[in-house]
């Protein structure tokens, strides 16, 4: 569910050495001027130009991209401030950013497309896929993990979430990880509860799960994605790892006081480690919304992709998910993505089925939770009204 937004602490306001405003630039590749005036007059676009201005300036986000989707086209984006601050580097529709969580709703497609080829069945036990790493004995019943329940955060599983290591250290290998050599919380991915007896959000699920896709298809999590998800689905600027050409059009990461960070790597790259442009992700969306044959250039079945969108029992108070997807509410408006957050990152994508509606918002600071909620209230609001 989203979270409430963040109230508490002192808000401190940054000024830039020009205006901040002089950077909130319309980045929807729109062909002419008169498209430009057009969408400029769009009333949502104005409100969200301003509560997402005003929103980043209060929270040392210096960057913020956006996009709207409606009957499942992309309509507009949107770009305020600087991808990198000190050198007066705006956010543009190529500026790439990590998205946190959200990469589980993009890998996702890669775990499901082993379900198309036969390579894992959703309700085998994951334990019988893997060789390498294995998880440990418990009280609970291992041979129900399966990947229909690790990817709704019903497997039972532990470790929340993960911190990263900095770019340019040596990164831990998936065994290592798996086992708890993890800096942040030096915890194991272990049963902590009976499968498929209660939600609980497990980012370690993900890791096993990218474990169990390299077992099958022998090849590096990130290869098997760009090679059978992205470059088919034509998400160029996305990937599960920072390359050096990724790195030319990186935003700069900011903490919750607005100082610069070093970009974070993930060994747990399903779970965290996704970098992608604003209009990739409104693309997916789009192709999230869309189930026609064609688009998907047979990456996923427009049936699987209905599935995942589907939620799975159990689910509670605490949490609802599909296959990938998550179940999120604001006053009683029902809508299915991910959100994300990473230290100097933070990203939500928002889907509303019924009206194939959606917005996608990507900040490079911390506190990027307290720019994209209102600004998701907003866009949830004008579609409810609707």
């Amino acid at each position: 569910m989203v979270n409430k937004q963040k109230m508490n602490g002192k808000k401190i306001q940054f000024l830039f050495g020009f205006s901040f405003t002089l950077f909130l630039l319309s980045c929807s590749g729109t062909k002419n001027v008169v498209e430009v005036e057009k969408v400029k007059r769009d009333s949502l676009y104005t409100e969200i130009q301003r509560i997402g201005l005003e929103a980043a300036r209060n929270n040392n986000v210096p960057g913020v991209a956006i996009a709207v989707i409606q009957n499942g086209k992309i309509v507009w984006t949107q770009c305020i401030g600087f991808a990198d601050k000190e050198n007066r580097k705006p956010v543009t529709p190529e500026t790439i950013f990590n998205v946190g969580s959200v990469s589980k709703m993009v890998s996702a497609w890669g775990f499901m497309q082993l379900t198309e080829k036969g390579l894992v069945n959703l309700d085998d036990p994951v334990n019988d896929y893997l060789t390498r790493w294995k998880l440990p004995a418990s009280q609970y019943d291992i041979s129900k993990v399966t990947l229909r329940r690790i990817l709704s955060h019903t497997a039972g599983l532990s470790v929340h979430g993960y911190g990263g290591s900095e770019q340019g250290t040596k990164l831990l290998s998936l065994e290592e990880s798996l086992s708890g050599k993890t800096k942040r919380n030096g915890e194991s991915v272990r049963l902590i509860s009976e499968p498929g007896a209660q939600w609980e959000y497990s980012g370690g699920g993900y890791t096993l799960a990218q474990l169990m896709l390299e077992e099958r298809t022998k090849e590096k999590f990130a290869d098997y994605m760009k090679k059978n998800v992205f470059n088919p689905l034509g998400l160029n600027h996305t990937t599960y790892e920072w390359t050096e050409e990724m790195m030319k059009n990186s935003a700069t990461a900011y903490d919750a006081s607005g100082k610069p960070i070093k970009n974070r790597i993930f060994t747990e790259q399903a779970a965290a480690g996704l970098q992608t442009t604003v209009l990739d992700l409104a693309h997916f969306a789009e192709l999230s919304l869309n189930y026609q044959p064609n688009p998907l250039h047979k990456v996923l079945k427009p049936s699987t992709v209905q599935l995942m969108e589907k939620s799975v029992l159990p689910f509670s108070d605490e949490g609802k998910s599909g296959l990938g997807y998550r179940f999120m509410y604001y006053e009683g408006f029902e809508t299915v993505g991910h959100t994300g957050e990473n230290e100097g990152w933070s990203a939500g994508l928002f889907m509303h089925l019924p009206t194939k509606s959606s917005i996608v918002i990507l900040c490079n600071g911390s506190n990027g939770d307290r720019v994209w909620y209102p600004v998701y209230q907003s866009w949830a609001k004008r579609i409810k009204a609707n």
